[in-house]
């Protein structure tokens, strides 16, 4: 194969088709084979053909006469094939969308440039994204012998590289041009010929000839229902979901993949697959906060799972159910009459940390106050100085990431066992048994806070209730009360004591069907999640074999633009720590053109004070809605810093804006609140994960403010520690958007470092406000 020809329809077909965008679409992966030669001959739709002729691959669509086309002269640009699939696609997803605007009349996108001589170079990566892969493509190719016998216009993509070669006076090859220019004639023919047999063949034949894609956009609704969500599936979601459960499953991908879908569309199949055999099947479903547990629900409701939900523990009304809960009440019911109500620091999982923190504080002073004098002497100097320079909301912050992971997440609140621990990497900066003493102390100080309330943390609940699930008399009941399967979501939100619990829950020890969501990003402060951590907290004595895990890579939710300023503040955030997660590196947005045409380039907006961003704030919004045609609760307004957070909130309540505000993690049903009434969203980004909507407007992401400086905040572990949160909140808050990210802040603190790369990459418009 020595070109590719594609005409004008077939162009407007391929970036209009969701399943066109990435190879992880069965669709996607054909036009793959046929960009690589392995596929000389298919129908990617309807009325799009792939025929062989002249020494190459025509992608027609016949029965509208001769088309504008552009050629790939894959002789001259054979660097692009060296690509991987997903490379591939979205440089000719780029290209033929130049094309398209090309053809039209249109302007040029960032990534396109229009230069002298009848040139154009399209970049299809971000610009600045470390490669400056560009293929060049000529304008008006064989200009003088086609000038009176082609009326359509043409276009040849003609070198593909890092470097701009010859520059605008560089000139093509035209060999294989003439080729495919001169062989569109009888490709036509063929094409047309190949459609009609098909249609012989499909009329006159039971047999299956083609499956018909036609309208496989992924909804935006979630109510297709099993059957429906199985056909619009890409290769690897489908996977997940049709794969028996034996061994523990993962899925793990980006904001914006749909994990938490297809985890419900799994846990679906499995209940439906055990009617259909007629076999009982108990099935347990966990989320991580009390709204993210409602929204599950509801979406197990939309996705006609109603008749298997059940709302209790005991699922003995009926042989195939699913309990959808929280893991604190799952404890609770594991401890039954053991604890009360009152005695639980949160029944969310989120909320309860947010008061653990309020404890961790008071531990932290009362230990400075009471014990440091006396244990200076068998401090380090790096940790004495941690102690006495960085600010106390810090420190606490810090020791509670501590005990959640290290004291009570692997050390099972023994001080010996703990001072045996590595050290976390972003964490609490213990380097001697002195310094792990001195913590230890704190959290002393920090769970008799808790006694005095005569409450329970997260930690205590589980460490409690895995104490009742290790004797003989659950082990004699296991088989009757436990799971036939678990589905966890957001599993990266737990500790290592929480995900404990589930592989004792199971009917069978030699048996851990468990399968749960992973997006390591979102999760905050470095908790040393591996492949091997998570294998060994589902299956701890190593004898039921190694999970089966499904990356998945299509970002469904962001735009191209969002998914690369996205990717962007990941990776500023890898290039500091180096166990930072980026599960962005590999992603692609699976947007289609009519999609992009709905999106923006993410801007960033400086205001000359506080005052004037939380008004401005609120005008974005509002702008946002009208400019997109939604609802105001379809633009979060996002608000970085507990103080500005406040702030924000008595600016509305004194300017009387219409605001739902949200203030537990994914409470999907407070934003349907703000639909319903026509409000704005308000919340902070430790709340809008699991959310999802057309716009962001991000408030206060500036110096100072992200990550959070001040006197106390130099000293560079607990900058480190911050600089890593923040760059997680950051992302998370970023990849809650479809089409629009705007990001405020104040111009005398300038913009916040973590996103200058973004900055220098052109990936954010600068503007001035003009209050």
């Amino acid at each position: 194969m020595k070109f590719i020809c594609f005409d004008e329809g077939a162009c407007s077909e391929i970036m209009s088709e969701r399943v066109f965008q990435s190879p992880e679409f069965e669709l996607g992966k054909l036009l793959v084979s046929v960009l690589r030669g392995t596929t000389k001959k298919a129908q990617l739709s309807y009325r799009c053909v792939v025929v062989s002729a002249a020494d190459g691959t025509y992608v027609l669509t016949p029965g509208k006469g001769l088309q504008n086309y552009i050629v790939i002269d894959v002789e001259e640009a054979a660097s692009l094939l060296k690509l991987d699939d997903s490379g591939l696609i979205l440089t000719l997803q780029k290209t033929i969308r130049f094309a398209t605007k090309y053809w039209l009349g249109l302007k040029p996108s960032v990534n396109e440039r229009l230069i002298s001589n009848n040139k154009a170079i399209v970049f299809p990566y971000p610009i600045g994204m470390q490669t400056a892969l560009r293929a060049s493509i000529d304008r008006s190719p064989d200009e003088k012998r086609r000038t009176s016998r082609d009326a359509n216009k043409a276009l040849l993509l003609y070198k593909f590289s890092d470097n701009e070669g010859g520059g605008p006076s560089e000139t093509p090859r035209v060999t294989n041009f003439r080729k495919a220019w001169e062989g569109r004639g009888d490709a036509y023919v063929l094409a047309k010929k190949h459609l009609e047999d098909v249609a012989v063949n499909r009329n006159g034949s039971n047999s299956l000839i083609v499956t018909e894609l036609r309208d496989a956009n992924m909804p935006r609704v979630v109510d297709a229902g099993l059957d429906g969500w199985l056909k619009v599936l890409t290769t690897s979601q489908l996977a997940f979901v049709n794969s028996p459960l034996i061994v523990p499953h993962r899925i793990e991908g980006p904001a914006g993949t749909g994990k938490t879908l297809c985890l419900v569309l799994k846990a679906l199949k499995t209940v439906k697959d055990a009617e259909s055999e007629g076999q009982p099947h108990q099935a347990l479903f966990v989320a991580h906060s009390e709204p993210t547990r409602r929204t599950i629900e509801n979406l197990f409701a939309m996705n006609d799972g109603q008749d298997f939900m059940s709302t209790d523990f005991e699922l003995l009304s009926k042989p195939q159910s699913i309990k959808v809960t929280t893991l604190q009440e799952l404890c609770a019911h594991l401890l039954k009459r053991e604890i009360s109500e009152s005695e639980l620091v949160d029944r969310d999982a989120y909320e309860s940390k947010l008061v653990q923190r309020l404890y961790a504080i008071e531990g932290v002073e009362r230990a400075l106050r009471d014990e440091y004098e006396s244990h200076v002497p068998y401090l380090s100097d790096s940790f004495r100085k941690f102690l006495v320079e960085t600010e106390h909301w810090a420190i606490a912050e810090m020791l509670q990431h501590e005990i959640s992971v290290q004291i009570k997440g692997r050390a099972d609140q023994d001080l010996s066992k703990y001072k045996n621990l590595e050290r976390l990497k972003i964490g609490l900066p213990v380097e001697t048994e002195g310094d792990k003493t001195f913590a230890y102390l704190m959290y002393q100080k920090y769970q008799a806070e808790l006694e005095a309330a005569a409450q329970f943390d997260t930690d205590d609940v589980v460490l409690s209730a895995i104490s009742q699930l290790n004797t003989p008399i659950w082990r004699r009941r296991r088989s009757k009360e436990g799971f036939n399967s678990i589905f966890i979501d957001e599993t990266h939100l737990f500790n290592v004591n929480e995900l404990s619990v589930f592989h004792r829950l199971t009917k069978s020890e030699l048996q851990q069907p468990i399968a749960y969501s992973v997006d390591r990003s979102q999760a905050l402060g470095d908790r040393g999640w591996t492949d091997l951590s998570f294998e060994a907290a589902f299956d701890p004595s190593g004898t039921i074999g190694q999970s089966d895990p499904t990356r998945i890579r299509s970002v469904f939710r962001c735009s191209p633009d969002i998914v690369d300023l996205a990717f962007s503040v990941t990776s500023s955030g890898a290039t500091l720590f180096t166990n930072f997660h980026n599960p962005l590196t590999a992603s692609v947005s699976a947007f289609t053109a009519e999609e992009e045409r709905k999106s923006k380039k993410p801007e960033y907006i400086y205001f000359a004070s506080d005052d004037s961003m939380l008004a401005g704030a609120f005008e974005r919004a509002d702008a946002l809605a009208r400019d997109m045609q939604v609802q105001k609760a379809d633009v979060a307004v996002i608000v970085f810093g507990d103080e500005l957070f406040a702030r924000c909130q008595e600016f509305a309540k004194s300017t009387r804006k219409p605001v739902e505000v949200v203030k537990s993690r994914g409470d999907l049903e407070a934003v349907t609140r703000a639909k319903n009434s026509g409000r704005f969203v308000l919340t902070a980004p430790e709340f809008v994960g699991g959310l999802e909507f057309a716009g962001v407007v991000l408030v206060g992401v500036d110096g100072g403010r992200v990550p959070p400086k001040g006197s106390g905040l130099e000293f560079e572990p607990s900058q480190n520690f911050l600089n890593y949160a923040a760059h997680q909140r950051l992302y998370v808050a970023i990849t809650r958007a479809r089409f629009r990210v705007e990001i405020l802040g104040n111009k005398a603190r300038k913009a916040s470092d973590i996103l200058q790369s973004s900055i220098a990459a052109g990936l954010l418009e600068i503007n001035l406000s003009e209050s």
